[in-house]
């Protein structure tokens, strides 16, 4: 072979593998394909002038429903039609009153790709302000917690997440589900806080001491068989006795994230979607898509889940 020809088979099968390395590294960079982008239209059309979501009618933003959309519709690669309500948020901190807010900005932000912003510093700040040594958060309840464990591991504050998390071990009912408030005898454990706790141990598994590990491991597999041991025979949950779609949807990536079998609840979710404009039906809504149902399915519909968006862009 010519020195000519040996160059250029060289160079050839390096450009072949630069490509193959960045398709490879571009594929790797994002959380999945959206198997429901009709879903996704309906909800990307129901931001109000593209800004943000008011999903119950209040006329009003929804800032919590507004940054769970942005964080769900960018796990199925949408960040580039979030451009205008991520700036709509980024205006209007002043509507993060709560720590569970102000968690779910920062991973929001982490999300949405601009952590750098002189805002995510400031939420930060004052959100660690609501944090006691022991790590009980002030004025939340369990499932706002877990946006503030979620939030914290986004920003880099693995010590202080894993001092939440290891506190909110000790928050769940005997039997291994979670309610809002633990104890509160008015309500039921429920499939998404129970689910959405099992992503928060799941987000900081590696971080504190062996027996913080331990202790959140442990809990993991409570909420796990509690999440299982309640799961209807459609692979669906209940909540107050009617479906639970929300419910469904954070046990679905709940049991994603720890590796069970979730295929069965991805369909039965999918069932639930409407023909008619691509969102999800929700009991209190039917036959018509609610929003807010359809603003917590995105990812699961996906086979996705937040860790899945904390792998991919917390570094």
């Amino acid at each position: 072979m010519s020195t000519f020809k040996m160059v250029r088979t060289v160079f050839v099968f390096a450009l072949t593998l630069i490509t193959a390395l960045t398709l490879s590294s571009c594929s790797s960079s994002g959380y999945g394909t959206d198997a429901n982008p009709k879903t996704s239209k309906y909800l990307l059309d129901n931001f109000v002038s593209g800004e943000y979501l008011d999903p119950f009618g209040t006329n009003s933003p929804d800032v919590g429903a507004t940054m769970e959309a942005l964080v769900q519709l960018s796990g199925v690669g949408n960040q580039d039609k979030l451009t205008k309500s991520v700036e709509w948020l980024k205006s209007n901190t002043d509507l993060l009153k709560i720590p569970g807010l102000k968690g779910t900005y920062l991973f929001t932000a982490r999300a949405l790709g601009f952590s750098d912003d002189p805002t995510v510093a400031t939420e930060l700040a004052e959100l660690k302000k609501s944090i006691a040594e022991d790590g009980t958060v002030a004025d939340t309840n369990n499932f706002s917690t877990c946006w503030v464990i979620l939030g914290l591991v986004a920003s880099g504050e693995t010590d202080l997440a894993n001092r939440v998390a290891s506190k909110l071990v000790f928050l769940s009912e005997a039997d291994g589900g979670y309610k809002y408030i633990k104890g509160d005898p008015d309500s039921n454990a429920a499939a998404d806080v129970t689910g959405f706790a099992i992503m928060a141990f799941k987000a900081t598994e590696s971080l504190g001491t062996s027996e913080d590990q331990a202790a959140k491991s442990f809990a993991i597999g409570k909420a796990k068989n509690w999440l299982i041991a309640n799961r209807e025979p459609g692979q669906f949950w209940l909540g107050y006795g009617d479906l639970d779609i929300s419910g469904t949807a954070y046990a679905t990536m709940a049991l994603g994230s720890v590796g069970e079998k979730i295929d069965d609840s991805v369909k039965w979710l999918q069932t639930q979607v409407n023909d008619k404009d691509g969102g999800v039906v929700a009991p209190w809504n039917a036959p018509d898509s609610d929003i807010f149902s359809t603003t917590q399915s995105i990812l699961a519909m996906s086979k996705l889940n937040f860790i899945d968006v904390l792998n991919n862009t917390a570094k």
